[in-house]
């Protein structure tokens, strides 16, 4: 289960991040909001990775 689950969220990270781009360059946004969702997007892919790692 936390093995789908981490993927899950890594998967949802690396479809939203260049989505997010596509987002910025075509309706833009303010542009505090890019690096505030890049580190979401990052942090969110980490949380998976931890999720994924084998429990030692």
């Amino acid at each position: 289960m936390r093995n789908q689950l981490g993927f899950l969220l890594q998967f949802g990270a690396l479809t939203f991040l260049p989505l997010l781009i596509l987002w910025q360059l075509n309706f833009g946004f303010k542009l505090i909001y890019m690096p505030m969702l890049t580190l979401a997007g990052v942090l969110v892919f980490w949380i998976g990775h931890r999720l994924r790692d084998p429990v030692e």
